[in-house]
Formats: structure tokens, sequence, C-alpha cells
């Protein structure tokens, strides 16, 4: 293909810079910046993210960035480059693969000219091969990658202007200001995807549902607390419970609130070999709402508290709940 031509063909690919505001049911939780920069062989590409995590994971940021080469087609000319955390590796993908950030302007340009198109796609954190199909359906795009369905609303330079995924309550919009919030956003009460027959719920982010709680003893203390949130009642709750002279513990996960799945936290205490879960934000003891629970800690026990903090990013805006 002479110069002329190949550099036809990258027109195929959007060229400049588009930066995102990054929402979580709702609330900004960071930024997202995607450039494309092409000459006559191929194009650079730059992706980089920072968010602010919730506090229940911490609260510091989590940044990255990807730099990887593509063809004029948007396929993978060489390993990705990933910056985490200060740390740089390698990442290796398939030959021919669109790396997954590209899933959306590749098949955009190619939905141009055909109905539907799927493409080979290669995640550039890990390298494990996917495949993504995409289709117009009015003026948005669907596509699925594996398992995950998105919608794209496209921009008139190539960019996306807007990519949700519903799946997991996340959305990115196309912001030129888009900035990382200072203070960490809300967890709690954060709905979560999943059947709305809860007894159909088997598995959320590798956890199986809890199974029936024991009897809770009638000398615990009632199952309310004050609290602007779940959180605050179970550590309200918790701290009238240890008065009375019980053992008690934070649990954190995804619980069914009789209308939906969302994050949730409640409280757990000992009696005789077993830990009972007591719910003092839906008044029951024992909890008898469906629910999963990813992680615990007792007060003053850092590193159960450190664990959880990484089990909740983990699977925090990226798991559902899974029949």
């Amino acid at each position: 293909m002479t110069g002329a031509l190949l550099a036809l063909a990258l027109t195929a690919l959007p060229q400049g810079r588009a930066a995102y505001r990054m929402e979580l049911a709702g609330e900004r939780i960071g930024k997202v910046t995607l450039e494309l920069r092409c000459g006559e062989a191929n194009c650079a590409v730059n992706w980089e993210s920072s968010q602010r995590l919730p506090a229940e994971a911490g609260g510091g940021l989590l940044e990255r960035r990807v730099e990887v080469r593509v063809d004029a087609g948007g396929r993978a000319l060489g390993p990705a480059r990933v910056t985490e955390g200060g740390a740089e590796r390698e990442v290796t993908l398939a030959a021919g693969a669109v790396p997954a950030l590209l899933v959306e302007p590749v098949l955009a340009a190619r939905l141009e000219r055909a109905s539907g198109a799927c493409v080979e796609v290669a995640d550039e954190l890990s390298g494990a091969p996917l495949r993504a199909c995409g289709r117009r359906d009015g003026t948005r795009l669907r596509i699925d990658l594996g398992r995950e369905p998105e919608w794209v609303r496209q921009g008139a330079d190539g960019f996306a202007d807007e990519v949700e995924l519903p799946g997991q309550r996340t959305r990115f919009v196309r912001d030129p200001g888009a900035a990382v919030p200072g203070r960490p956003p809300r967890l709690f009460g954060v709905e979560v995807d999943g059947p709305a027959e809860p007894a159909r719920a088997e598995r959320f982010c590798g956890v199986a549902r809890d199974r029936p709680a024991a009897a809770a003893p009638t000398t615990l203390p009632a199952p309310r607390a004050e609290g602007p949130s779940c959180r605050e009642q179970a550590a309200a709750w918790l701290a009238l419970a240890r008065a009375a002279g019980w053992r008690g513990r934070t649990a954190v996960g995804v619980a069914w609130s009789g209308a939906a799945w969302s994050w949730h936290a409640w409280a757990e205490v000992r009696v005789g070999e077993a830990w009972v879960p007591v719910d003092p934000s839906f008044g029951q003891s024992p909890a008898r709402s469906s629910r999963f629970t990813l992680a615990t800690w007792e007060d003053g026990d850092e590193p159960a508290r450190a664990e959880a903090g990484r089990r909740i990013l983990a699977c925090w805006g990226r798991a559902r709940v899974e029949p």
C-alpha cells in the first residue's frame, strides 16, 4: 500500500484527544483521556484514567496509563505498556487483535459501511482474548464485548460522546473539563445489576450467597440504630452490642433491599461458634434478606480492614449478582 493510500486508511480511526468524566450510579468518580496520533505507518494510542476510590477502599486514587501501537484498522502491532501505581509492565496482545480500549472507535468506523460488524479483541490489562460485535440501534451503537453490553453515542469526530455500561452502572461522558473528585464517592446504597427474584441469585464477585442465619439471642439490642447510611447504622448498633457484652464486627457486601440489589453494610455478633448477622438498616435480627458477605472486620483489626478494602475495590462497579 502506498503512503497516500495508507494515510487515507488511517482516517478510519479518529485522531486527537478526547476527555471523559467517569460516573458510577450517577456519581462522578474520575476522568479518562484517549489520545490517538497517526503517522504513515501506524498510530500511537495513549489511554489514561484516574479515579477516586470509595472510603471503604481507602479513598485514594487509582491511576492507570496504557500505551500501544496499532495499524490502520486499530489492530495491535505489539505489546501494551501498562503503568499502574508507578510500576510498569508489558502485556502481550494476540496478533491482529484490537485493544479493548479502541473497540468503540474501531466498530463505529466499520458500522459506517455495514449494519453489523465483529472484531477480535485483547484485554490490554491481561491479554485475555475477547470478541466484540456491534450494530446500530437508532442513534446509538450497541456493542457486546464478551458478556458485557454497552451503548455508545458517537461524536462527529469519530470519538464516542458517551459510553454506557448498564450492567456496571457506569457511564463515560465527553467532558473537556473532566476532573477527579476531591472526596471519595458513595458506595453504600449503589445498586448492582442482578436477578429480580432474590431466590435465583447464586454468586456475586466469586462469593456464594449467604446461608440462612441461625436464630439471634433475644438478649441482643433491638436491630435499630441512627445514622445517615447503613455503615453508620451498623457502627452505632455494634457500639450498643459491645456495651452489652457482645463481640461484634462489621460486614460489607451486596444485599437485596426488597426492590433491588445494592452495596450494603450490616453487623455480625459472635454467638457460640457462629457469627450471626444483624441488619439495623432493615430492622432484622437475624438478617433475613438475601445477601453476599464480601468482607468482615472487627474494630482495631487493620489487616482485615485493609483486605476488605481490596475486596471492595476488586468488585466495585464491575461485578453483578449472577443467577
